[in-house]
């Protein structure tokens, strides 16, 4: 789209900027900075005087074929598998007993640009029951819900709904092997300790809305035939590293964390009451 050239008046410094227009794309790191300010600004009037919990849901690596192959079908269950396990927790009156708030935005990969699909909530440890206000229920508000237990709730959901699924390309994967291999696995759940307060839930979200798979100040290098980047190695006591990819590996890695057209990565949910009561009678819906 173009760019403009800075350059200092002072002949002593003549430092040079480049300011690139904006294009709009959602996997642009420039564009997405302006968009991710303009969304913590309307986030803030939505806080709720609760203490806020970061959750995060991923999925084993086995699943990695099949989701590149069924990107929206499989990001949605993900969504959806995960977002019922906190509703359904949430509902319990040991845990809450009333209705969660919950942002949930989708993440795919990880420092190296390997493909790690998982998604990021923020939950409420308060809520809504019967038109009135439920505080949290944990005087320390050391935890929301039982990591564990979500953890089993939540594979649990989720194979079920891969095995209800329709019309999934699975040419060379082999379903029944794999539903089984990783229904023996733990899933991994990350329940994290509250956020200090409203703002920070809001600036910690913030950093993951609009946040592309690398961002320009981790690119090192570029040549002709390689891109070096930074990263951080989680296994290896979160050391910053250097790694350096053939330029068509390195777009490989990139291209497999472009969402699909009109696809929603940002989603919140809650739930409200049908019917009288919630033993029968009653449903539960989420919207």
């Amino acid at each position: 789209m173009g760019v403009h050239l800075y350059r200092c008046n002072d002949l002593a410094c003549n430092t040079e900027k480049l300011q690139y227009h904006c294009c709009g794309n959602r996997h642009c790191p420039n564009c997405g900075s302006m968009k991710k300010e303009a969304w913590i600004e309307e986030r803030m009037n939505e806080l709720l005087p609760t203490p806020y919990y970061h959750v995060v849901f991923t999925l084993p690596h086995e699943w990695n074929s099949l989701i590149l192959g069924n990107r929206k079908a499989m990001f949605k269950t993900l969504f959806d598998a995960a977002s019922e396990t906190l509703l359904n927790y949430s509902q319990k009156e040991e845990f809450l007993g009333a209705q969660s708030g919950i942002t949930m935005v989708l993440h795919t990969w990880g420092q190296a640009l390997d493909f790690h699909p998982h998604v990021h909530c923020i939950v409420s440890g308060g809520g809504y029951a019967d038109g009135k206000w439920i505080p949290a229920k944990r005087a320390k508000n050391n935890f929301l819900f039982p990591q564990a237990g979500l953890s089993k709730m939540y594979k649990a959901i989720f194979l079920k709904k891969v095995r209800a699924a329709k019309d999934l390309r699975t040419e060379g994967i082999n379903m029944p092997s794999l539903l089984c291999e990783t229904e023996k696995k733990d899933w991994n759940v990350y329940a994290k300790a509250p956020f200090g307060s409203p703002a920070q839930v809001v600036e910690y979200l913030g950093r993951y809305t609009h946040k592309i798979a690398i961002t320009k100040h981790r690119i090192v290098e570029v040549n002709e035939t390689s891109v070096r980047f930074g990263y951080k190695d989680y296994a290896d006591g979160n050391k910053t590293k250097e790694m350096t990819l053939e330029k068509e590996e390195f777009l490989l890695r990139f291209e497999k964390h472009i969402l699909p057209r009109g696809f929603v990565k940002i989603r919140h949910y809650v739930t409200y009451r049908t019917g009288a009561n919630m033993n029968g009678s009653g449903r539960l819906e989420k919207v």
